[in-house]
């Protein structure tokens, strides 16, 4: 079998900061992104989910260190984000899977988080593309996540 993993990294510095039912509607996540990017705040991932409701739920991750800063900016200078359901998770891990062959390989994902759950960690939210797959679990399960992953051939 060809080797579908090429490398593993992690982080652990990280913040999930989760902005519930925000209004669904163009420019919202320019707006909300722009301006944390012109405060001087780095997005490290974004993922967005629309309910078809005309709301959304907005998760991203930055530094640990920025959490609580990056919500009162929210708060006090984004208007246009109506939601004040706001909420954070400080003990955030990211593992991201990097393979070229990832997008050919039928039920991939299924296999990476099965052996995630084998573990007794919670996926909190996953993102994917082509050639790499990124999930948050809690921060203590990162190392012993990573050593199953590395298993893998």
């Amino acid at each position: 079998m060809e080797k579908i993993i090429d490398r593993i990294i992690t982080n652990t510095d990280l913040s999930k900061i989760t902005i519930t039912s925000v209004s669904d509607t163009p420019g919202i996540a320019s707006i909300l992104f722009s301006r944390l990017g012109e405060a001087g705040f780095n997005i490290e991932t974004i993922s967005q989910n629309s309910s078809g409701k005309n709301i959304c739920d907005i998760v991203f991750t930055i530094k640990e260190s920025e959490n609580d800063n990056v919500i009162d900016y929210i708060r006090n200078h984004i208007e246009e984000i109506s939601s004040q359901n706001i909420f954070s998770n400080k003990n955030i891990a990211m593992i991201t899977i990097f393979g070229e062959k990832i997008a050919q390989t039928p039920g991939f994902a299924g296999k990476i988080f099965g052996l995630v759950a084998q573990t007794g960690a919670n996926i909190e939210n996953i993102t994917a593309s082509l050639m790499t797959i990124s999930f948050l679990i809690p921060e203590d399960k990162c190392q012993e996540v990573t050593k199953v992953l590395k298993q893998i051939e």
